[in-house]
């Protein structure tokens, strides 16, 4: 397989492409609902969001890793060299 640009995988959430399509048209809404927001804005809003889902995420896994041992039912083992 050759090498892409499009080689490195990332989830959706974290794509300022996907966010900024989002802004995009929530952003054509509110321009007809009467509020304008500008392009810079746009992209500001995007970036920010980019980071503040990426920081969620973060901390979303490791409570989640702190619940899942808390819960667990097995003790974890040590780890032990094996010498002959």
């Amino acid at each position: 397989m050759e090498p892409t640009l499009q080689t490195f995988e990332k989830p959706w959430w974290l794509s300022r492409g996907v966010w900024g399509g989002v802004i995009a048209v929530l952003s054509g809404i509110a321009g007809l609902l009467g509020y304008a927001v500008s392009d810079t804005e746009q992209a500001l809003i995007a970036d920010a969001l980019v980071v503040v889902v990426a920081s969620a995420s973060s901390a979303a896994g490791g409570v989640l890793a702190i619940i899942g041992r808390i819960k667990a039912s097995t003790a974890i083992a040590p780890i032990t060299s094996k010498q002959e």
